[in-house]
């Protein structure tokens, strides 16, 4: 594989981006730079702004000049050269060799596969799922589907574009005859509890399923879970056991009907924890880790875990939501998030295996390089990789 100079793997490391998580993004992603081992790899922090262009200058690893957007930096592009990867600038060509790219975004225009698709057209490596599984993932009723297939317990529900919105009534007769009220209005593209709304009767159903298709383009009608708890856990495939390793589980605490995105994201017992102005994402909840459960329900998180992670992209490190009825511990997959807020590190650093945030930064990277091949016209004898498998 090529390397700096100094041997150490060149990472791009890419935030921000046009969606409503971009402040989120951006702590993640300096959690996470502030989390690499230093003496294996030299980050690149390349800002992504609300256009979707990319910025790259050292002083971006300052969480502090995102207030809320850095200027200064110079606009870059990465292509492929005589010399492999490289982040090369508009003016003055400055060229950066690279060895893999790896987002750090939440939500659309990051997440959802087409940066992913970007970079594996251009032959660079990049960390997590390949674009397919990306853009499967972000799509809640589609991801439904697959693992229900593959023997994972889902919620029913209801899908609603604009054309069926337009007869409402044909709607609502649906919604009822497959599961009634109180329901749950969500996009079927947006993360992070972002525009989740409850119908707790007929007459709520209209307003919400507009609100929700003036973010996205399908909302997704669900019955809502009595009683409910979520339970999150990460997972990764380890190459050399040839298994699906698990993180340990959290449940979120919440006296809200619904986990929203405010709560989820910006609470922290009465404003941003720290100096920064965005909020530090999923660290800010309070949660349970490793909570004392039935050695059944347990067992059905983990089956229900690894069956998922493997229909729907077995690579990285992604998270996957489950919601249970308290009373009667009765289980349904919630959502997969491919790129989890803050990565999960505290979830890898609480498993039953411990992997502290720098090896797991290292798992993403090395999956990466791994899973390329050479390029058909590479010149540089160490270097090169193609598509991710």
């Amino acid at each position: 594989m090529s390397v700096a100079n100094d041997n150490r793997l060149k990472v791009a490391v890419l935030f921000g981006g046009a969606s409503q998580e971009h402040d989120v993004s951006v702590v993640s992603a300096h959690q996470l730079m502030d989390g690499c081992d230093v003496r294996e790899i030299e980050v690149i922090p390349v800002y992504t702004d609300f256009e979707n262009r990319f910025f790259s200058a050292p002083f971006l690893r300052d969480i502090r000049r995102f207030k809320p957007k850095p200027s200064g930096a110079p606009e870059v592009f990465f292509r492929w050269s005589e010399r492999g990867p490289v982040m090369q600038t508009f003016q003055g060509h400055e060229q950066t060799p690279i060895d893999c790219v790896l987002p750090v975004f939440h939500g659309p225009f990051g997440e959802d596969g087409r940066l992913q698709g970007h970079f594996e057209m251009l032959g660079i490596p990049v960390t997590g799922f390949a674009a397919g599984s990306s853009a499967m993932a972000m799509r809640k009723d589609a991801t439904k589907a697959l693992v229900k297939l593959a023997g994972v317990n889902v919620l029913d529900h209801v899908t609603a574009n604009r054309a069926k919105l337009a007869d409402t009534q044909a709607l609502i007769a649906e919604v009822e005859a497959k599961f009634g009220f109180p329901t749950i209005v969500k996009p079927a593209n947006l993360g992070s509890s972002i525009g989740v709304g409850l119908a707790r009767t007929a007459a709520d159903l209209p307003a919400l399923v507009a609100y929700v298709l003036a973010q996205d383009n399908l909302a997704i009608i669900e019955p809502q879970v009595q009683n409910l708890v979520e339970y999150n856990i990460a997972m990764r495939w380890d190459r050399d056991a040839q298994d699906v390793k698990l993180s340990a589980i959290e449940r979120p605490k919440s006296g809200a009907e619904l986990l929203d995105f405010k709560e989820k994201y910006l609470s922290s017992g009465g404003g941003t924890k720290g100096s920064f102005l965005p909020s530090e994402g999923m660290l800010s909840l309070t949660r349970d880790i490793n909570p004392d459960l039935p050695a059944d329900m347990k067992a059905t998180i983990h089956d229900y875990a690894r069956r998922a992670f493997i229909a729907l992209g077995h690579r990285g490190a992604p998270r996957i939501d489950f919601m249970s009825n308290r009373e009667t511990g009765e289980i349904w997959f919630n959502e997969i998030n491919a790129i989890p807020g803050s990565y999960g590190f505290f979830l890898w650093e609480a498993a039953e295996e411990p992997l502290l945030f720098p090896e797991l930064v290292n798992h993403l990277v090395s999956e990466a390089l791994a899973g390329s091949v050479k390029r058909f016209d590479d010149p540089v004898p160490q270097g090169a990789y193609l598509l991710p498998r």
